[in-house]
C-alpha cells in the first residue's frame, strides 16, 4: 500500500509526515547552476516551513524545542544532499576543521551538523551572485 504524505497540525505547528526525503529540489546542483538550484530548493524549503533551519543557528539549549529543530535540521540536510550531483556530495559530506590541541594544530575530518552551515558553504563555493553575466548564462 502506498504511503501518502500528510500534514498534521499540533498546537499551531505543522508537521509533515510521510517520505520527507523525497522533497528538496528536482534540479540537481552540478556546480554551474547554483542560482537556479538555490531558487527551486528554497521554494521547496519555504513551502515545507523549514526555512528557519537554514537561517537560524542551532539552539544553544538542548531542551524544549531542540528536538524539533534537530529533526528539521536533519530533514533539510538530507534534502540538500539528495539535491546535488554525486560528484558534489563529498564536498558537503565532510569538511576539514582545525582543532588546537595544546600547541599543536591538527586538521581533522568533520561532518557538517547543521543545514545552515552546509547552505553557507554551498553559496560561498558555487554562487556567482556578484557576476551577473554568469547568473544570466
Amino acid at each position: 500500500m502506498e504511503q501518502r504524505d500528510s500534514i498534521v497540525d499540533t498546537q499551531g505547528e505543522y508537521k509533515v509526515s510521510g517520505n520527507l526525503l523525497s522533497f528538496g529540489s528536482t534540479v540537481k546542483l552540478d556546480g554551474s547552476n547554483y542560482e537556479i538550484w538555490c531558487r527551486v530548493y528554497m521554494m521547496s524549503v519555504k513551502g515545507h516551513r523549514k526555512k528557519h533551519v537554514i537561517e537560524e543557528e542551532e539552539p544553544l539549549t538542548k531542551t524544549g524545542k531542540y528536538s524539533t529543530w534537530e529533526e528539521d535540521n536533519n530533514i533539510v540536510m538530507s534534502w540538500i544532499m539528495n539535491s546535488m550531483q554525486t560528484h558534489i556530495t563529498p564536498t558537503i559530506a565532510y569538511y576539514t576543521s582545525v582543532n588546537s590541541v595544546q600547541t599543536h594544530i591538527t586538521p581533522t575530518i568533520a561532518y557538517y551538523t547543521s543545514a545552515k552551515h552546509m547552505w553557507e558553504f554551498l553559496k560561498q563555493t558555487y554562487s556567482h551572485d556578484k557576476n551577473m553575466s554568469k547568473v544570466l548564462q
